[in-house]
């Protein structure tokens, strides 16, 4: 799998969907979707944004509603991975749908190291963290078909092709 590469976002525990997108900015509207990342909890997030950042959180990271239009708008802004002690399940398995890694630390203590804004490189095959500093975290190994959807992008894209062959 690709070493993700980004800066750090720390979040605390119960991070709730519809903080991470809010209601009101919910559209087919690609701009106004990923626009509405964080908004609720603090406009200035989301335009200081890089592909590839990393949001670190603590405990039931996702919780909320199943609506995957958080996701849809971390994967609009080009979220690199997510690390959390845990995840709300629902929204953890959206996240593995749409390709975005997420993780947990084998310690949840280790995460105390982070600071936000620092550079860390993530290596979810390795199942690893290297912080700018050189320190590494350790985090739980993912099972082969969540890496395999994520190395594919998201589940759709392990999908065949339903269109029939031309001239058949």
């Amino acid at each position: 799998m690709t070493t993700i590469t980004g800066r750090v976002w720390l979040f605390g525990d119960d991070l709730n969907t519809d903080v991470i997108h809010p209601p009101q900015f919910f559209s087919l509207d690609e701009e106004k979707v990923k626009s509405g990342l964080f908004h609720g909890l603090d406009p200035g997030i989301q335009p200081s944004l890089r592909p590839g950042d990393v949001l670190v959180g603590g405990h039931n990271f996702g919780c909320g509603s199943s609506r995957e239009t958080s996701v849809r708008a971390l994967k609009l802004n080009g979220i690199g991975a997510i690390i959390a002690i845990d995840f709300a399940r629902i929204f953890f398995r959206n996240c593995t749908n749409n390709g975005i890694p997420c993780l947990t630390p084998s310690r949840a203590q280790d995460l105390d190291v982070l600071r936000a804004g620092h550079v860390v490189e993530v290596d979810p095959g390795r199942a690893r963290m290297t912080t700018e500093t050189g320190e590494e975290i350790p985090l739980d190994p993912p099972g082969q078909f969540v890496q395999r959807i994520w190395q594919a992008g998201g589940l759709l894209s392990l999908l065949p092709d339903p269109r029939p062959e031309r001239g058949v």
